[in-house]
């Protein structure tokens, strides 16, 4: 469904198709990177030039110098390769071989102003962009294979984790303050799948139902922090066809309450973790309990407790430790998944937070000094986007991937579907 209303979109414009796979593309980038069997049915889908170039066009017919899904694009191939504010983009665009922009779309002569560029980014349509590319990389997701063997119960689908977290742009500026995104990303790629801009942190959660409202939820388990632990998301949730998995904290109490009276001391542990890395010792540990009828939440199924324990080796010899115990509800029922795959479920969620953190480190979100309309928006959706085709194909390092593309733009090209 979603390839063909892509392709019913741009059914009118000429068609160049993208490589046999963008996992081919990074096995010419990296020969030393093990990547899956490439899908074939990419072939049906359109470059995202393509798609962006069907987007609502703010600008005036007369003067338009340049297509807008080619600069688009390559407003995406310079974040790609580490661009982090608009004259950079700019210069990136200008720079690049006349050929390369040739075979993007453009003229080979190209004098784009950042002050242009900016214009533009502030006009556009910004649900329509979120709509676009995330739907762009949802399909380009599902033609994907899965990197391992599906580790599900016999005759059970499995199950992937989506987790729903905002973050506030602070470089920023708008009549309400600064601009604030609620994202669904999966665990397993850092796909941003829906995105929407609210007014604040606080007005997250109205947002929340209309966030997943155009979304397949069935196979999919949300999670989300305590603010989202809402007695109409999980109604919602459910009803949809999904799962929820939500942490439970004192925006609950009586909620909060019956878990922490649950029998703990006789509950068996059911999951143990213990990492080492980044200067510190984790242990975790997971008990579950089967939730008694009378849990105030809709369709709770089991309730679980994990208690963690840090130990921070960078704050002496004997190192500083901290146990910090967290509670969990869910509508997974038992024996739905196993106790080893439930665990990744909650650690998963976190992978939101990672993706914010490399927005933040490798692109320099925060210190963005883009602050007019809707140029915030797009300049987060551009960096969801380079983020995103970078996992699918197999980085697992944004800032080496920003490296390689910098050097090499013509790959970014052939990822993004100009070249084969």
């Amino acid at each position: 469904m979603i390839v063909g209303c892509l392709s019913q979109s741009i059914k009118n414009r000429g068609r160049v198709r993208v490589p046999s796979s963008p996992i081919d593309v990074l096995a010419r980038h990296l020969e030393h990177v093990t990547v899956a069997d490439p899908p074939t049915d990419l072939l049906d889908l359109p470059t995202l030039a393509e798609v962006l170039d069907a987007l609502p066009d703010p600008r005036s017919r007369r003067g338009r110098r340049y297509r807008l899904g080619p600069l688009l694009a390559l407003s995406l191939l310079a974040v790609l390769g580490g661009a982090t504010f608009l004259a950079k983009i700019a210069r990136f665009i200008a720079g690049y071989d006349p050929d390369l922009r040739a075979r993007a779309g453009l003229p080979g002569s190209v004098r784009l102003a950042a002050s242009t560029l900016g214009r533009l980014l502030a006009r556009l349509d910004g649900d329509a962009f979120d709509t676009a590319t995330c739907t762009y990389l949802a399909a380009l997701t599902a033609c994907t294979p899965p990197a391992h063997a599906s580790s599900a119960p016999v005759g059970r689908t499995e199950l992937a984790g989506l987790a729903v977290d905002g973050k506030t742009l602070r470089g920023s500026r708008t009549p309400d303050g600064a601009v604030h995104l609620l994202a669904a990303t999966r665990h397993d790629t850092q796909i941003v799948v829906a995105q929407r801009q609210v007014e604040a942190k606080n007005n997250e959660i109205p947002a929340f139902t209309p966030l997943l409202s155009e979304l397949d939820l069935s196979n999919l388990v949300i999670t989300a922090d305590a603010l989202h632990t809402q007695h109409s998301h999980a109604q919602q949730i459910v009803a949809d066809g999904g799962h929820y998995l939500f942490i439970v904290k004192g925006n609950q109490p009586t909620l909060l309450s019956r878990l922490k009276a649950l029998p703990w001391r006789e509950a068996i542990l059911n999951d143990r973790t213990d990492e080492t890395g980044h200067g510190r010792r984790e242990i975790r540990r997971m008990k579950i309990c089967t939730v008694r009828p009378d849990l105030p939440f809709p369709n709770a199924a089991q309730a679980i407790q994990v208690k963690r324990r840090r130990t921070d080796h960078k704050t002496g010899k004997t190192g500083k430790t901290t146990i910090v115990t967290i509670y969990a509800v869910t509508s997974l029922p038992p024996g739905r998944i196993t106790h080893a795959q439930l665990a990744p479920l909650i650690r998963g969620h976190w992978s939101i937070e990672a993706l914010h953190h490399i927005r933040d480190v490798t692109y320099r979100e925060d210190a963005s000094k883009v602050r007019t309309g809707n140029a915030p928006r797009i300049m987060a959706g551009l960096r969801n986007l380079a983020i995103g085709l970078a996992r699918l194909i197999g980085w697992t390092n944004i800032a080496a991937a920003t490296d390689h593309y910098r050097s090499h733009p013509a790959d970014g090209l052939q990822l993004l579907g100009f070249t084969t």
